[in-house]
């Protein structure tokens, strides 16, 4: 007798469809894939996002697949890379990924998968602007954790 796998949450249409509502509406050219296999198994959505004054960019946002809900994602960016608020690439992925919340906030101050997909994107949306701005006025706008062992508040 073979053990059915329970259901993914990408594979859970009703969550699916929550998780992404109003975000295809938002951002048009929002596109999904699969890449990855079993370990590496990722869904990837991808779109272009305005920021505010400055040049549109390319996201990317990963999610594992093998997980019941959706967690905390990888999230990518095309354009400059010089930022406060970048991790170091991991793998063979030569991208940085965005910091956009410190990962050990309480929910309020971070996505959370019940927060959707639509909410995820405008989060990036204005972290990028952040970026941006930090770039050309050399001034973090907002409230920033520290970000690495050593560091403090800045």
């Amino acid at each position: 007798m073979t053990r059915r796998r329970s259901a993914t949450w990408e594979q859970n249409l009703p969550l699916r469809l929550h998780f992404e509502q109003g975000a295809a509406a938002a951002f048009p050219g929002l596109t999904n894939r699969a890449v990855g296999k079993r370990k590496t198994a990722r869904i990837a959505y991808t779109c272009t996002v305005p920021v505010e004054g400055y040049e549109a960019r390319r996201i990317e946002i990963r999610f594992r697949r093998t997980t019941s809900e959706p967690e905390a994602p990888t999230i990518y960016a095309d354009g400059p890379e010089s930022s406060l608020h970048r991790y170091s690439p991991i793998g063979k992925d030569p991208r940085s990924r965005l910091c956009v919340w410190y990962p050990d906030d309480p929910p309020e101050r971070r996505w959370t998968p019940d927060d959707g997909l639509l909410s995820l994107i405008e989060m990036v949306r204005i972290h990028l602007f952040k970026e941006a701005y930090w770039r050309e006025k050399h001034v973090w706008l907002g409230e920033e954790a520290p970000h690495g062992p050593s560091e403090s508040k800045r």
